[in-house]
């Protein structure tokens, strides 16, 4: 069976989520409309999305900024998403526990799977003062440690061929995610050590890393 990638999954918890906002819930047609920008612009690392106040009001019919802060708003009352400021507005669908995974089930919001109770253990808190012997991975491959069980207490040796994969820069890159929310490094680092990282993943890190860095 082909492994599936990070994005495949969680284009799968997008639809899912998005199925619930059109069918199962009070938003207001206008509201609904903005969850559609929302799933579209999702990014697959961060599992939130920061268009443009602007860039959002364009795509849903020139509205006003007040209109568009409403109808967040009201979306967010209802359960649907949250919202968090900083340099710029982030919108993150809630995403129900079992919306990735081809089984449904119902529960909470996505969080990491943290099933295994190690210790956890990152380079990214660390010097690194020596390269890795791991080799680099090739291009386009999913992931160097394909099929090998993740482990929370070997997070750092993940870390390491994780970031080599990620690019010269890739250490910066997971420093910045962690920033973000450390729980997006230890979702990255399941994903790389289940062989579900690709191109496409990839230039969701980096485009993540990058907006952090222009905060």
């Amino acid at each position: 069976m082909t492994t599936e990638t990070f994005d495949e999954r969680v284009k799968r918890a997008k639809a899912r989520w998005l199925k619930r906002v059109m069918y199962q819930s009070e938003a207001t047609p206008f509201q609904k409309s903005l969850a559609y920008a929302i799933a579209d612009h999702l990014n697959c690392v961060t599992l939130d999305c920061w268009p443009a106040q602007l860039t959002l009001c364009r795509l849903l019919g020139g509205v006003c900024t007040k209109t568009l802060q409403r109808a967040s708003s009201g979306l967010a009352a209802l359960g649907l998403i949250t919202i968090s400021r900083g340099a710029g507005i982030r919108y993150a669908p809630v995403f129900q526990l079992g919306d990735e995974d081809k089984p449904v089930q119902k529960g909470g919001q996505i969080s990491p799977n943290v099933e295994d109770t190690d210790v956890r253990e990152s380079f990214l808190e660390i010097h690194l003062t020596s390269d890795s012997t791991a080799a680099v991975p090739a291009s386009g491959r999913r992931g160097s440690a394909e099929g090998r069980k993740y482990r929370r207490s070997e997070r750092g040796k993940v870390e390491i061929e994780l970031a080599k994969f990620l690019g010269s820069d890739g250490f910066e890159i997971l420093a910045r995610l962690s920033s973000i929310n450390d729980a997006l490094v230890e979702r990255l680092c399941r994903a790389f050590a289940c062989g579900q990282l690709g191109d496409r993943e990839l230039m969701a890190a980096r485009l993540a890393a990058e907006q952090v860095r222009s905060r």
